[in-house]
């Protein structure tokens, strides 16, 4: 069950309630030493923290408390990352990391970034990060927090939603996406089918920040990542194809065809890519992609191309379309190069033709091949002009 904190009362007043240990503060003034002592105890930075969040809950913040607010980010910024050529100090990031988690201080912040300037925003992204990786007891106690108060990803997700706040959000969930429980939760909820349409959003870096989370998403827990797709891989790859490769976007569609190949390839994904790489019309996405002119797309989209042709299983009608459009698929590889020399390019290249080469259909090629035959007239056609554009 999630701890969802509504009022965040309670967790100030115990906040405010605790002992100060001057230890760490002097520790860290020795280490800084032109800063006051107080702006560096990690514990008297979360006490002024919350109580100027919990006046700006209830709508009372005033410019001096806005100040100070961005003052107190800013002293947590300098424990965890240091201030020029000072190194942060272990003990005192420890201390902060154990406070901010067991305070619930990681809420307040995510619930008032949009009240935040745009600088301190940045900060608070920062502090975000690094605690997802700063160590307590050679613990990773931000993935216990994150698992406890799980609705705070909802927030870091739909996040996207507000221009203002989407990057911010969007580098703060892309942090915590290194905790396996993290990635768990966004594969299996309601949120995961809305990346596909934040990734299509007009504002290019908003579309671009959630291309890169869904990108984090599908390649960092592999096998979290290779049970979700096997579970839903109907309509994720239903929504994957029509959304995302053959979107009017060029980014969009260049994003999607590097991932895609990377999510086949990887070996935990075996299953998937056998089952991907039998389907008729996914090789006819694919083909498609392959007649852009954008030599970059071009070159992704082979790469997943030649895993149908080299299947040893391939399925009836895919051999039968490929031995259908044999001649004029030939043709089109006779001129298929890359800008500079490649040689395992150029290995995969004549691997793929000498496959094609020697497919014999098992039905009359009429049966099969009219899907495919306007795709092959295209490739043909373009053959003189698709290596002339430069990758954007």
């Amino acid at each position: 069950m999630s701890n969802v904190v509504t009022d965040p009362r309670p967790v100030v007043r115990k906040f405010l309630a605790r002992p100060q240990h001057e230890g760490v503060g002097a520790t860290v003034r020795r280490s800084i030493g032109r800063f006051e002592l107080k702006y560096f105890d990690p514990f008297l930075v979360l006490d002024e923290f919350s109580g100027v969040f919990l006046l700006q809950l209830d709508f009372l913040i005033t410019h001096i408390e806005l100040a100070q607010l961005d003052a107190d980010i800013r002293e947590m910024k300098s424990i965890l990352y240091g201030i020029e050529e000072s190194e942060p100090v272990a003990e005192a990031c420890a201390q902060l990391t154990q406070e901010f988690f067991a305070g619930d201080t990681m809420r307040l912040l995510i619930r008032c970034l949009p009240k935040l300037n745009f600088e301190t925003r940045k900060d608070a992204t920062r502090v975000v990060a690094n605690l997802q990786r700063q160590p307590v007891h050679s613990r990773l106690i931000a993935s216990d927090y994150l698992e406890k108060n799980i609705d705070l990803l909802d927030v870091m997700i739909t996040g996207h939603e507000d221009p203002s706040v989407a990057l911010h959000y969007g580098g703060m969930l892309r942090d915590c996406l290194r905790h396996q429980v993290v990635a768990s939760y966004v594969l299996k909820s309601a949120h995961m089918k809305k990346f596909f349409d934040y990734i299509q959003l007009p504002n290019f870096d908003v579309a671009s920040d959630a291309a890169a989370t869904f990108k984090e998403l599908m390649t960092r827990h592999k096998s979290t990542v290779a049970e979700f797709l096997t579970k839903n891989y109907t309509w994720f790859f239903s929504d994957f194809n029509s959304k995302l490769l053959e979107s009017p976007n060029y980014m969009t569609r260049r994003q999607a065809i590097k991932l895609l190949g990377d999510m086949l390839l990887d070996r935990s994904n075996s299953g998937v890519m056998v089952r991907y790489v039998s389907s008729k019309y996914n090789m006819k996405v694919l083909m498609n992609l392959m007649r852009e002119t954008h030599m970059c797309i071009q070159i992704d989209a082979f790469h997943v191309f030649k895993l149908f042709v080299a299947n040893k299983n391939k399925p009836a009608d895919i051999v039968n379309i490929l031995a259908a459009n044999r001649n004029k698929l030939l043709r089109f590889f006779d001129g298929f190069n890359t800008e500079k020399e490649d040689e395992m390019f150029a290995a995969d290249k004549a691997q793929v033709v000498k496959e094609i080469r020697e497919l014999v259909a098992t039905a009359p090629v009429g049966c099969s091949g009219e899907l495919f035959k306007p795709i092959a007239g295209q490739l043909e056609q373009s053959v003189g002009a698709v290596h002339t554009r430069k990758c954007q």
